[in-house]
């Protein structure tokens, strides 16, 4: 049987749907609030971390780029060793898309859905998500992330250009004196542990069709991805100010409601719930392949399709007993992503893994 491949396209537009919605609506209150007007400063240095990160990953990739993660962790560091390092990625994939899944659920009960239960809207989305992954594999989630990213983008893009009628930069003044250096550096690592969450790479690397051409895409996505999140943050900035900013869950969202074009477009804030949909679902997809994926060849599964379903009951579970407000979810996800995913997870494993490989190809090299 084939292996399934998606190409390099592909690749760069599931990157930019993985992390650009989940980046604005996850973290720019909390940086607003953090670092005032010079919150746009904090997502240019976490744009500029996330790519660094990126880069590590993309690195540990190239040491073995037909092996996905629990192969070449075991290659790397021996069959115990390699079989334990790999359960961090697990258990992130899986508990990252639980607070994903009841953060989709809370805001589209907030905005849209006030009477539906939140226990329908996750199982809706968690049916379509499974359906997806189980019949179609990476191919499907390659193929969907193709077709969505451009309508992402061009929303975002759209979203920056109406809104110029109401930009104030008199509101990002004064620059730097309000937050300081360690604001802004401390304000920046939240974007980074999101823009930078590109460990799915450990595993689906395995399945591109050019694996060298493809990583280097998945920089200029992060990039992509990076420099959108900081126009929002700007755009949001100079029409909101700082102060009324930082009271906004989604400011972003709320800044579509002010989007005017000669009073025939306007009001354009459900577009905002189509980039939330569209991103959670690429996401909710490809961290539910790649755990499954994972931990099937981690346990010696076949086909690795069984395991979706014990992983997805797992997600759907965890996000129902999340508490109702999506808020502290968020508060969940940030504390969690800065204080271990970004220090362990997304630098300390792939930083071991680096050093270790490369050590070991160079000492086979002179051998």
């Amino acid at each position: 049987m084939n292996t399934p491949k998606i190409s390099t396209s592909q690749l760069f537009w599931m990157t930019f749907s993985n992390e650009i919605a989940m980046t604005l609506f996850a973290t720019q209150s909390r940086v607003i609030q953090m670092t005032k007007q010079d919150a746009w400063m904090s997502f240019l240095i976490g744009g500029l971390i996330a790519c660094g990160i990126t880069f590590l990953i993309v690195t540990v990739t190239r040491l073995y780029p037909a092996q996905t993660l629990v192969e070449f962790s075991r290659t790397i560091l021996g069959k115990w060793f390699g079989k334990v390092v790999v359960v961090p990625f697990f258990v992130a994939w899986i508990f990252v898309s639980s607070t994903i899944l009841r953060q989709f659920s809370d805001f589209f009960q907030m905005i849209m859905y006030d009477r539906t239960p939140t226990i329908v809207l996750m199982l809706m989305m968690m049916v379509i998500v499974v359906v997806l992954v189980g019949a179609g594999g990476i191919e499907a989630i390659g193929r969907c992330s193709q077709l969505l990213g451009p309508v992402i983008m061009a929303i975002i893009i759209m979203t920056i250009c109406l809104s110029y009628k109401n930009f104030e930069f008199d509101q990002l003044l004064p620059l730097y004196t309000d937050s300081g250096i360690k604001a802004i550096i401390q304000g920046s690592l939240a974007p980074a542990s999101v823009l930078g969450d590109t460990l799915f790479l450990l595993v689906l690397t395995s399945f591109m069709d050019n694996p060298r051409q493809g990583t280097k895409i998945t920089l200029w996505s992060v990039a992509t991805g990076s420099v959108l999140c900081f126009a929002l943050t700007l755009t949001a900035l100079s029409i909101f100010g700082p102060s009324l900013a930082s009271k906004m869950l989604f400011p972003t969202f709320e800044m579509m409601r002010y989007v005017s074009l000669l009073e025939f477009i306007q009001n354009i804030e459900i577009f905002s719930s189509v980039i939330w949909f569209f991103s959670v679902f690429i996401k909710l997809s490809v961290y539910l392949f790649t755990a499954s994926y994972g931990i099937s060849q981690w346990l010696g599964l076949k086909p690795w399709t069984r395991s979706i379903w014990v992983i997805a009951p797992v997600v759907f579970l965890l996000a129902w007993m999340l508490p109702y407000t999506g808020l502290f979810a968020f508060q969940i996800q940030l504390q969690l992503g800065v204080r271990y995913m970004l220090p362990t997870v997304l630098i300390g494993i792939p930083l071991l893994l680096w050093i270790v490989g490369t050590a070991r190809q160079r000492f086979s090299i002179n051998r």
